[in-house]
């Protein structure tokens, strides 16, 4: 079998669910700031930037594997977010992901994420795993009417980063990796998102994806509001890598298999077989309910938005 690393990353301040097999690594984000014991592995050892958690977000662990770890394929999941290797197709909610209240024992035999062989023998077969692509007019802040990707970032324009800032990162582009302009004019003008940086790649693409990211999203921190907008070059790191599966399919027609992304609502660790029960019962309840509401309240609309004020709900 292929040396496959999936690399999971996970908040310093929540005590998570965790995937516990050869193929998956959890690795605590920020760890510099963390003052736990946990027996997580850190981004803090070796080359690292894991100070840079609150501006690079999930990318201090793409870049502690990329200078740390050696693998055959390398992949990039978050403590709420898993690429399904289920043969089914569920329905989907916002964003195009499948949604879950919980990451149990259950939803990982549903998805087949405790399986290391089925895992293997999907990977191997190809050069890429990639999410299913989202809408981009289903993506827009507060559901602003969009028709191309660059409009739905730039909707978000004064609320993740300040204006001008995909001009800037078209510009370093450009300037330091030109080959992937191009691509990034025609992906930037499509229909469809590539969202949340989850993925499985062999060695090479992986490493000139990081080679291809890293120097813009440093660059960004530097001519950026990063004290207004912390997270921005983490959102520039979003879009340059879909910007880089959009050239391997279209430039090098490198092979793919698009899939499913599950989002966990809520990934604590359930200790008790009464807190397990109980929450099979929610699950259950909360899938008939929304049902109903999410035809009501779409999601992320300002209707929406505005009931969960009121009811104080997450």
């Amino acid at each position: 079998m292929s040396n496959i690393r999936i690399f999971v990353s996970h908040r310093i301040d929540i005590d998570s669910e965790t995937v516990d097999t050869p193929v998956y690594f959890p690795v605590r984000c920020g760890a510099v700031y963390d003052e736990s014991n946990s027996e997580i592995q850190g981004d803090d050892t070796g080359d690292n930037i894991s100070k840079l958690r609150m501006s690079f977000c999930e990318f201090t662990v793409q870049y502690w594997a990329w200078k740390n770890v050696d693998a055959d394929y390398y992949g990039l999941c978050h403590y709420r977010r898993y690429l399904s290797f289920s043969d089914k197709h569920y329905n989907n909610t916002a964003f195009n992901m499948v949604r879950e209240l919980r990451l149990t024992a259950h939803e990982k035999k549903k998805y087949h994420l405790d399986d290391t062989q089925r895992i293997n023998n999907v990977v191997q077969k190809y050069d890429m795993i990639i999410p299913v692509v989202a809408k981009a007019s289903e993506m827009s802040y507060n559901r602003a009417e969009v028709k191309t990707l660059r409009e739905m970032w730039e909707s978000y324009n004064g609320v993740y980063f300040e204006q001008g800032i995909i001009d800037n990162m078209f510009s370093l582009i450009k300037e330091l990796s030109p080959e992937y302009y191009n691509s990034a004019c025609e992906y930037f003008s499509g229909e469809y998102h590539r969202a949340f940086n989850c993925y499985i790649m062999k060695k090479e693409l992986f490493v000139r994806m990081c080679e291809f990211q890293f120097p813009i999203m440093n660059r960004i921190m530097e001519i950026t509001d990063c004290k207004t907008y912390e997270r921005a070059p983490g959102y520039i790191g979003e879009m340059l890598n879909g910007i880089f599966i959009h050239y391997m399919l279209t430039v090098e027609n490198r092979s793919a298999k698009e899939t499913q992304l599950v989002f966990f609502v809520n990934t604590e660790k359930i200790n008790s077989a009464k807190e397990y029960y109980k929450y099979r019962i929610h699950a259950v309840a909360d899938k008939a309910v929304r049902s109903v509401a999410d035809k009501i309240f779409p999601m992320y609309s300002p209707r929406r938005e505005k009931v969960k004020k009121l009811l104080r709900l997450k």
